[in-house]
């Protein structure tokens, strides 16, 4: 089974003006944007095969350690639906969270 993981550049959390529009009618934006309260990194793991995503958000970064966690989250939640797996192949991208 081949799993693609890959992680995206922070967003940040609060209540930002967006000069006063919103995407839901009737509501309107903030006319100042306030401070972060905090920022996200996602995370993901896509199946490609089976065109599944699984998304995680880390609070600070990205690290080894996180890496293994969710893998092992991930496999713990999903072991049964694939009982059959031999080999796993994991494709990562050369970014900085997990360079060479």
């Amino acid at each position: 089974m081949r799993i693609s993981l890959d992680a995206k550049a922070s967003v940040n959390i609060g209540d930002f003006s967006r000069r006063g529009r919103s995407r839901i009618p009737g509501i309107t934006g903030y006319d100042h944007d306030f401070k972060i309260t905090s920022s996200l990194i996602p995370f993901g793991i896509l199946l490609p095969k089976h065109d599944d995503l699984f998304l995680y958000f880390a609070r600070n970064r990205i690290t080894s350690d996180f890496i293994v966690d969710v893998l092992i989250q991930w496999w713990e939640t999903n072991k049964e639906r694939f009982e059959k797996i031999k080999t796993l192949v994991i494709n990562l991208d050369n970014g900085h969270d997990c360079n060479s």
